[in-house]
């Protein structure tokens, strides 16, 4: 690399800067406009950071040598030394980022309150619910399912039924019917139903557009026609009732019709007598 030839106002202006002299305004204002006097003061900082074996050199003529032979490899040596100093700290700044969000994030988790979690209010008739207000069915032999007491029946022509109540009465439900249930009793619109009915502290009662039927614990068929009813009782008693009649309680055996005619025994003709129980 060739020397630069330096104005005698440059040659001043550093041999002032090497005896460490304070340049005067004619000198300083040269220096803020001669890009070759910047880079030669800039080389002569760098060499007294790098501490040097020439940075205290005291003869002037023999350091602006050294300042002009030392310049470009100070130089190259400052270029080569800023891309490696970001270069490690890039990383570190990187990971110390990353150490501090993953203590953050302990800090949030460790500190944080547990949710609350609310168990569901216990119900002490919770339990009892389903047996109270459904009952459950078995169409055709199939499988048996638990339905809302609020759903009515409906059974087409060629259809069965087996029907619990929530008190195990049993009822026997021969299509075409329909019917509605309570948690002890019916009410049969129409169709062909054998109660068995489960013993009980309170009455079991049938009820069907032409009357009423009321119970105990007994074994009785009821048939629903479109005109009247007919109640069969198979074992214990029954009270039947309708509008049109006077209320009597059949036994075993005997059979009352309502609706068209009054009620009565079938097999008798007769109305059977309150006494007859």
């Amino acid at each position: 690399m060739k020397d630069v030839k330096h104005s005698k106002i440059c040659q001043d202006l550093l041999e002032s800067v090497v005896d460490r002299q304070s340049p005067d305004g004619r000198l300083l204002q040269h220096a803020s406009n001669c890009p070759e006097c910047q880079q030669s003061l800039t080389t002569l900082e760098l060499l007294r950071q790098e501490g040097t074996a020439y940075g205290d050199e005291s003869h002037p003529e023999l350091k602006l040598k050294l300042i002009r032979k030392l310049a470009p490899i100070v130089t190259s040596r400052a270029s080569e030394a800023k891309p490696s100093t970001v270069g490690i700290l890039a990383p570190l700044w990187k990971l110390a980022l990353a150490f501090a969000v993953i203590i953050i994030a302990l800090a949030t988790m460790l500190h944080q309150p547990p949710s609350a979690v609310t168990p569901p209010p216990v119900t002490p008739q919770m339990a009892s619910l389903p047996q109270q207000h459904s009952f459950t069915i078995s169409v055709n032999g199939g499988e048996i399912r638990q339905v809302s007491l609020d759903n009515p029946v409906a059974l087409f022509g060629n259809d069965s039924g087996e029907i619990t109540l929530p008190d195990q009465s049993r009822l026997l439900v021969q299509g075409p019917a329909r019917l509605t249930l309570a948690p002890r009793g019916f009410h049969l619109l129409q169709g062909h139903v054998k109660a068995e009915v489960a013993r009980g502290s309170e009455e079991f009662a049938a009820t069907t557009p032409h009357g009423i039927i009321t119970v105990l614990g007994t074994v009785f068929v009821c048939e629903t026609h479109s005109r009247f009813t007919t109640v069969e009782v198979l074992s214990g008693k029954v009270r039947v009732s309708s509008d049109n009649a006077p209320e009597i309680i059949l036994g075993p055996g005997e059979k009352s019709r309502m609706g068209l005619q009054t009620a009565g025994s079938t097999e008798t003709g007769t109305i059977p007598s309150l006494d007859r129980e």
